[in-house]
């Protein structure tokens, strides 16, 4: 118990600084007419209210600041003082923080055992909350004992106890279900709903909870028609209590149209409508619940929606097949709630360089600290630590910065409304994305699952299609195999089988949309994010033969850079190549631009502590970035290319200060090496892809001994380079284009972080590439680009030169345009 209290006093101290950015708007709506009531009451009025409306985070903050409040004006143990506790628990288990729960309804039973006695009614249902939360947290006995001690002190009540013990057998059957127990489940749940029914009159509202997890066990089973009735009791029950737009109206949504898709005689128009009722009511309380959400909140929160959404696309492609043209505004509307749900969570972060361009000085404080504390997150996760001392500061530090970043976020979201126009944090309809597409321009939108792949087809004259490709899993492991084989230096000949098999699957469908078009914009969604579409043939020519093909996360980053007008204080171009690495040369014809084995690499010191960082885990891969003089000889080219006052750094210069001393370039090109960490181990180990991704300068090898964190720099740190309006970067590296894959949310990682920066292009690489023939291609590149050529065009045809001259894809496909 003692190691509970301190937990408590601790996790106290952490909920009050994760929630008092919150409190603010929420004070401030504190009125001069309400002056007559204590503040805390008001503030726990207002936290009840949020908590209906599905704004958990937001509830959060007004129980705790009432907490304070109410403890100074009424004391601790004081039974509205422990109601707070309780309501902070309740808040925790929507927000599923299980641990921060169990600590808030121990501290109020504790507090009413104490009071009111262990056997008073409410000491029992918080004792039986306190069971529910321990099999959350995976402890069916703790849950299970918790519980039967629950049970056995109903019988010393006074009163009956009948709703008392309905609740426990409530609990215990949820806890039995939890753990896949449906015989110990199904009567524990049907009893306490009878002794519920004995309560409340059979059709009350308070009803639906018990009728839900009765749907739950019969759909986990498969038997439709009975679940049926309980979800629509359960429905019915919601709708009373808390309205249309409320997430447990919208969980009943969702499972009554996987009902009536699947039941015996499915009645799939039904089912579409249901879907549809469940999109419309997410965004709503998406909207809600992401102005008090940090980044990974938000993905957390959207990534609960994906299976809906991937039902609803079904019910839309089967209606199309049924009624082509009546189906047009149901696609339409699809193909728009797609829009809005991708991009969103990251919708903030992409946009953040374009907020410190605002007038609102307070606005531009909160970034540049943000951006700040981020750059001191990376630098101290990415040097290892030689004392033990150092190593527990350090991680007190990570701690604190990483809390103090989430409330950061979360008081910027909040704040999202307000920069519409900039962000586009809200809906983006078809008509916003048919503005800024260019005459000829065809718009592809994946949306991956393991079972099957759907594609959204928009062209610039507003014609629509919608596919529905099933065999999503089939297809990974074809695009794997082109991936290794022309990585591998194998012939476009030799890779046909791969190219021609994944074009007949991904865009031979779409061929009537994309006749007379001649530009492509791709948003890939999941593994498709790391497939070179240039590559794909129809038998006759690749896909770079044919268009001009553009990357973007989603519709909303390309609509966000395509409105934002073009910047008119750009600075002279910058070149890096072949930073000191302080590693030995490697001979040019085979050196690639991406770390590599290095069986000569010494040792770590025996006093390093093992806190996991970026060097640490570097040199656990036996890293080692050797020299590149091919790119010194590329800088040089490129730097005579773009012409008088491009600022050149070569060898020691090549340095962090140097880059980080840079405001918008019109052009950045860097020339060195890059790396990615996506190890399962490595991922636990630093679970931010933004800490695992990044470039190497001067000092990169030094940064590996925990010496200098000087040259080694991740995504994380990137991110926070002034590069607003830059027109391009050149990532002229290894595997640059790598990184995790987040649903709907497209990749994070260095191109990510360089749109974070304010990049309106970015060119990246999808794997290993040579140093010699990558001087070439970026040589060739560069003689187009500043002729005039658009950047994706003359990306285009320099890749075909090459193809054209027998070189294999190795050499030119790996390098890809992510933006307008």
């Amino acid at each position: 118990m003692a190691m509970l209290e301190t937990k408590v006093n601790n996790q106290q101290s952490f909920g009050r600084a994760v929630c008092a950015v919150m409190l603010a708007w929420l004070l401030g709506s504190l009125g001069a007419a309400q002056s007559s009531v204590a503040p805390d009451v008001t503030l726990e009025d207002q936290g009840q209210s949020l908590l209906q409306q599905g704004q958990y985070q937001a509830a959060l903050a007004a129980f705790w600041k009432a907490v304070d409040l109410r403890t100074t004006r009424m004391g601790a143990d004081t039974p509205n003082t422990l109601q707070l506790y309780e309501e902070i628990g309740l808040a925790n288990e929507d927000l599923r923080q299980y641990p921060e729960a169990l600590i808030a309804y121990t501290w109020a039973q504790a507090g009413l055992s104490r009071t009111a006695g262990s056997a008073s009614p409410d000491a029992i249902r918080l004792l039986t909350k306190v069971g529910n939360v321990w099999g959350e947290l995976g402890e069916r006995k703790q849950g299970e004992a918790v519980l039967q001690q629950a049970l056995d002190l109903v019988d010393l009540l006074s009163s009956d106890g009948r709703s008392e013990a309905a609740f426990i057998r409530l609990e215990q059957g949820r806890l039995a279900a939890r753990f896949g127990d449906d015989v110990s489940a199904q009567p524990l749940l049907e009893l306490s709903l009878l002794l519920y029914q004995q309560t409340f009159a059979p059709g009350s509202p308070q009803l639906a909870p018990i009728y839900e997890d009765l749907g739950n066990l019969e759909l986990r089973h498969r038997h439709f028609e009975e679940a049926l009735p309980n979800y629509l009791a359960a429905l019915s029950g919601y709708l009373t209590l808390y309205g249309p737009d409320h997430p447990s109206a919208a969980r009943q949504y969702a499972n009554l149209a996987q009902v009536y898709r699947e039941k015996k005689q499915a009645d799939f128009a039904l089912a579409l409508d249901y879907d549809q009722k469940y999109i419309q009511t997410f965004f709503k309380v998406q909207q809600g619940a992401f102005q008090t959400l940090d980044n990974a909140g938000k993905v957390h929160f959207n990534d609960q929606a994906r299976t809906a959404f991937e039902h609803y696309f079904e019910g839309v492609f089967f209606q199309r097949e049924v009624d082509e043209v009546g189906s047009r505004q149901l696609i339409e509307d699809a193909l728009s709630s797609w829009l809005t749900y991708k991009g969103s969570a990251y919708a903030l972060e992409n946009g953040l360089s374009a907020l410190l361009n605002q007038s609102d000085s307070a606005l531009r404080n909160q970034v540049e600290t943000y951006l700040s504390m981020r750059q001191d997150l990376a630098a101290i996760s990415t040097v290892q630590p030689l004392t033990v001392p150092q190593a527990n500061a350090n991680a007190a530090r990570i701690y604190d910065l990483r809390g103090r970043i989430s409330d950061l976020e979360t008081q910027l979201s909040g704040q999202l409304g307000r920069f519409q126009d900039i962000l586009l944090p809200g809906v983006i309809g078809v008509g916003d994305l048919k503005s800024v597409l260019r005459p000829g321009e065809v718009y592809l939108d994946y949306v991956w699952s393991d079972i099957s792949l759907f594609v959204y087809a928009y062209r610039w004259d507003g014609r629509l299609d919608v596919q529905w490709l099933p065999a999503a899993g089939y297809l990974r492991a074809q695009f794997e195999a082109l991936r290794k084989g022309a990585e591998g230096g194998a012939s476009l000949e030799t890779l046909r089988p791969q190219t021609q098999f994944l074009y007949d699957q991904l865009l031979q469908p779409l061929e009537a949309t994309l006749a007379g078009s001649n530009a492509l914009v791709i948003s890939p969604d999941g593994p498709l994010n790391f497939l070179p579409f240039e590559l794909l043939s129809d038998g006759k020519r690749a896909l770079l033969e044919r268009f001009v093909i553009r990357y973007t996360p989603s519709a909303r980053d390309l609509i966000r850079l395509r409105r934002s007008s073009a910047h008119s204080t750009l600075s002279a171009p910058a070149v890096f190549g072949n930073p000191a690495f302080s590693v030995s040369a490697a001979p040019a014809s085979t050196a690639t631009r991406g770390s590599g084995p290095n069986p000569t690499v010494a040792p770590a010191p025996a006093n390093m502590v093992t806190l996991p960082t970026l060097a640490s885990l570097l040199r656990g891969t036996r890293t080692r970035f050797a020299a590149l003089p091919g790119s010194e000889s590329e800088a040089r080219q490129v730097s005579n290319l773009l012409g008088a006052g491009t600022r050149t750094y070569l060898g020691a210069e090549a340095t962090s200060a140097n880059l980080f001393a840079l405001h918008s370039p019109s052009v950045l090109h860097l020339a060195t090496h890059g790396f990615f960490l996506s190890s399962p181990q490595q991922r636990e180990q630093l679970p931010n892809p933004l800490l695992r991704v990044g470039l190497a300068l001067t000092g990169a090898q030094k940064a590996m001994t925990g010496s200098s964190a000087e040259g080694l720099l991740s995504g994380l740190e990137l991110a926070g380079l002034s590069l607003d309006g830059t027109e391009l970067v050149v990532l002229s590296a290894c595997e640059t284009a790598l990184g995790d894959a987040v649903a709907g949310e497209g990749v994070a990682g260095l191109n990510q972080a360089f749109l974070t920066a304010g990049a309106r292009r970015v060119i990246l690489s999808q794997w290993q590439v040579l140093d010699a023939e990558t001087g070439t291609l970026m040589a060739d590149f560069y003689a187009r680009y500043v002729q005039g050529t658009e950047a994706a065009e003359a990306l285009r045809q320099s890749k075909l030169d090459l193809m054209e001259r027998g070189l294999p894809p190795r050499d030119w496909a790996a390098f890809l345009l992510s933006g307008v």
